[in-house]
């Protein structure tokens, strides 16, 4: 195929060129091909090598060789229709079948269409072999031509023409990357992706902030869906350098966190949480932080983090039972029960605290019977058997609230049968009776 460029136009690229009689002029893959070549050797001229028109031109040949076919304007999910409109309704040269794949062949071009919509395209012939290894090698020179431009820029002139070009090269860059992302191939999608993220670093592509901000983070998603983790965490920390966010830091966390990086997913979180917290996930991250601390054994750490969360929080009974279990663990069981019971207070069903609220109480009083029975028919035995049973007569309401209220019939049984202990002990039949009949449907049942 053919493009047709009006000769005003082209005059401004091609002024050594001889044209015909005609008011048009047309542009062929030859001419593109041979001014390319021209390019690579005026860079190899060290006289040419230091002029940033040497640069410029070398990026717009490139660009030039990159859109040759109308390459910009296909997009995946395109039909074959819509293929031969772009080219101006011509027909391929040839067709053929390759599984559910129906492959439609033009000059320098292949087009594959799953159930006629478009899912990839490929370079053949002389196209393939010298300019297009891969699909943005064109690109590639591209960008680095307006780069060394950009290095040679002193005046500034060249500014605006630099911009809207590395700009250009940015959203073809992410265009090849949709065929990938749509197919769900993550992983082939993210060097695309990453090469429009490098030049939104640089800043040449005459973004806003906010926009450049924007292409970084997709970088991230991208990676972070192939589960390049690193190379996610650089395009995320990037985005936070320019405007950082909440959500861009939790992103990197999650990056961390798969990764087993525990020590700067720990540092991550501290961080989300001194700049921004007011945010709306605030809360959640102050979870996660103290969920690491207490997997990680750093009792202290999340028992300090958990009070802070407190101070805004109240009455979030998760934040009220951890601080009661980690200072059960540390063996501070008067703030443990403190804690359980204001739990308990919030919610009285609330299933953990009353589970080891119970079980707390219940383990004082065995440690007193024993200490009881080691001193029958002592002065001191029927002081501590009274004191054990005092325990006994505080745990077993808690532990009947958490037999009723779990829905884990074994969690279930194995606290019928501790409240039947208790029971018994205490002399309170009717209240075995009535336990040990809930025990046996259930054990029947199961």
């Amino acid at each position: 195929m053919k493009k047709t460029v009006i000769l005003a136009l082209i005059a401004l690229f091609f002024g050594n060129i001889a044209f015909s009689q005609t008011d048009e002029f047309v542009l062929t893959w030859a001419i593109v091909e041979n001014e390319a070549k021209k390019s690579d050797a005026e860079i190899a001229n060290p006289k040419k090598v230091t002029k940033i028109n040497t640069w410029t031109e070398r990026g717009r040949k490139y660009l030039q060789v990159y859109t040759f076919d109308n390459v910009e304007k296909f997009y995946y999910g395109y039909s074959s229709v819509d293929i031969m409109t772009i080219w101006n309704g011509a027909q391929p040269k040839a067709t053929r079948e390759s599984g559910d794949t129906t492959i439609k062949s033009y000059d320098r071009m292949d087009f594959y269409f799953v159930g006629d919509k478009l899912v990839k395209y490929a370079r053949t012939e002389r196209a393939k072999e010298f300019f297009f290894p891969t699909h943005d090698a064109a690109l590639d020179v591209a960008a680095e031509a307006y780069l060394k431009a950009n290095e040679l820029n002193v005046d500034g002139k060249k500014t605006k023409l630099i911009n809207e070009q590395v700009k250009k090269i940015s959203d073809f860059y992410q265009k090849e990357a949709l065929f990938y992302i749509n197919a769900g191939k993550y992983a082939l999608a993210a060097p695309f992706y990453n090469k429009a993220g490098n030049l939104a670093k640089t800043g040449l592509t005459g973004d806003t902030d906010s926009v450049r901000v924007a292409v970084l983070n997709n970088c991230g998603e991208i990676n972070k869906a192939a589960e390049l983790y690193d190379q996610a965490i650089e395009f995320y920390n990037a985005a936070n350098e320019i405007l950082p966010s909440a959500k861009i830091y939790g992103n990197i966390y999650f990056c961390q966190l798969m990764k087993k990086d525990t020590a700067n997913a720990v540092n991550t979180l501290q961080t989300v949480l001194e700049k921004f917290p007011n945010d709306s996930s605030a809360n959640d991250y102050v979870n996660q932080l103290i969920e690491i601390y207490i997997k990680t054994n750093q009792t202290e750490n999340a028992m300090v983090y958990l009070k802070k969360a407190l101070e805004t929080n109240p009455n979030n009974t998760a934040y009220l039972f951890n601080l009661g279990y980690l200072n059960e663990t540390i063996g501070n069981e008067e703030e443990a029960i403190s804690y359980y019971k204001r739990a308990v207070e919030v919610n009285p069903n609330e299933e953990n605290a009353n589970l080891n609220l119970g079980v707390l109480y219940e383990n004082k009083a065995k440690v007193l019977l024993e200490k009881a029975d080691q001193n029958y028919g002592k002065k001191n035995y029927q002081s501590l058997k009274n004191e054990g049973l005092s325990y006994l007569k505080l745990a077993y309401p808690y532990i009947a609230t958490y037999a009723e209220v779990t829905t884990d019939s074994f969690r279930k049984l194995n606290a019928y049968k501790d409240l039947m202990s208790i029971y018994g002990k205490l002399s309170m039949m009717d209240k075995y009776n009535e336990t040990k009949a809930k025990y046996d449907t259930l054990k029947s049942n199961r």
